[in-house]
């Protein structure tokens, strides 16, 4: 069986983001359980007071019910797409050296995903901007932006609200801003678009490494969670 270093790469990357988000998703909801039953145990030990209990229960609530389950999400959101455009200039830079084009990805301007994807279009193996996913990766990138330019925020210029706008109405049941008079203002981004964004960027990769004419990738049996 033919194995691409490229391909094996990519998807095992892939499936370590993946792996990462189900066990994230899997352990909070206990760990949330062990710190809760400790912190009621060390309430009746010290025999608190109820205003002391609730102000620590409340800490504890916002710990797992609003910070981990953002970080969880920001943190693969980040990482997939480090990935993306990781794998995609090692595709770009595969091409090259294989067809020995004369110009290089790095002579093109820009950077990142946007130039890896010109690359491939004017070297005549995949255009990947008319990919299904391109609209897709775009949301993507510009989450990702959000996340670390901004700190998960709408942000303070117009343009960087349309943004968030339109993410908000366009994944209407995976990303929430709380409301504007709350103190935080930290997307919520559901798990369960973490995952459509996974296989997004999974199925992306089979159809770019088919164009390259790369085999296939071993695919594992897929689990419960997979989505």
């Amino acid at each position: 069986m033919r194995i691409s270093p490229l391909v094996s790469q990519t998807f095992q990357r892939l499936a370590g983001i993946r792996a990462l988000l189900e066990l994230l998703d899997q352990a909070l909801p206990e760990s949330e359980w062990r710190e809760s039953e400790a912190l009621k145990q060390l309430a009746d030990e010290q025999n608190w007071d109820f205003s002391d209990f609730d102000t620590e229960s409340h800490i504890l609530n916002e710990r797992f019910r609003f910070w981990l389950p953002r970080y969880t999400a920001y943190s693969v959101i980040m990482l997939l797409h480090t990935v993306l455009e990781t794998q995609l200039i090692s595709a770009a830079e595969a091409v090259h050296a294989r067809k020995r084009l004369p110009f290089r990805p790095s002579d093109l301007r820009g950077r990142g995903v946007e130039t890896s994807a010109l690359y491939l279009t004017r070297a005549g193996v995949y255009d990947v901007r008319n990919d299904s996913a391109w609209q897709s990766i775009g949301d993507l990138r510009d989450l990702r932006h959000l996340v670390v330019h901004r700190a998960g925020t709408k942000g303070d210029s117009e343009q960087h609200r349309k943004h968030a706008q339109r993410l908000a109405s366009a994944y209407q049941e995976g990303i929430e801003f709380p409301d504007s008079s709350w103190w935080y203002g930290e997307v919520w981004i559901s798990i369960p678009l973490c995952r459509r964004f996974i296989a997004m960027v999974e199925a992306f990769f089979d159809r770019l490494f088919e164009a390259m004419q790369l085999p296939p990738r071993f695919k594992a049996r897929a689990s419960n969670n997979a989505g």
